[in-house]
């Protein structure tokens, strides 16, 4: 019987051979980008009340590091398209609320299951990856979603910021990053996109 991990590589490969665009990476996100995530997220959540929502959690690599770090399990939803990652999910991890559908309906999505108050978001959704209009129902989407102070935690490989300059200056948000994470492979980037204070 596989163990999660090599359960959730091997269908994390196997997506990827698929349609590697739209998944971004050839193996799921290791321990030093998912830890840096769940830090991240815990930074930008603050005391803030309300649900952590994830985009994208592919197997669920991102999603044990916010619950290890202690996001109760009630407060977390899991958004994901992939109907075998989303069963694999229900399969391996216990607690979430681990909703299938498109992020780019992310309040259509919440207001169906019931979640009327968000605390923070956490993506790993291939954004630069993906076409400039899901991009952009996408990013709109969480800004719609999240409180005037809330935070969206994206992380990256490349070495730009995953929300384009434009969009960032259409919806009014500043972005700060981390260091890179040279254990991860490939090397990442954990950003941080919030409202500008004069846009807040």
């Amino acid at each position: 019987m596989p163990t999660a991990a090599h359960a959730g590589t091997a269908l994390f490969l196997k997506r990827w051979l698929r349609r590697p665009l739209a998944v971004g990476a050839v193996m799921p996100s290791g321990r030093w980008l998912t830890q840096a995530m769940a830090r991240t997220t815990l930074a930008a959540l603050g005391d803030r009340p309300g649900h952590v929502i994830e985009l994208g959690a592919g197997t669920g690599e991102v999603t044990r590091a916010l619950l290890a770090a202690g996001i109760a399990a009630d407060r977390l939803a899991v958004i994901e398209r992939d109907p075998e990652l989303v069963a694999f999910l229900r399969r391996y991890i216990a607690g979430p609320k681990i909703i299938e559908g498109d992020a780019a309906r992310l309040p259509q999505l919440l207001a169906a299951h019931g979640i009327r108050q968000v605390g923070a978001i956490v993506s790993s959704l291939p954004l630069l990856s993906l076409p400039a209009d899901v991009v952009t129902g996408i990013v709109e989407g969480v800004f719609q979603t999240l409180p005037a102070d809330g935070a969206l935690v994206q992380f990256t490989y490349g070495p730009s910021p995953p929300v384009p300059k434009a969009l960032r200056e259409s919806l009014g948000l500043a972005g700060g990053r981390s260091r890179r994470i040279w254990r991860n492979v490939p090397p990442a980037v954990v950003w941080t996109f919030t409202r500008s204070p004069r846009r807040a």
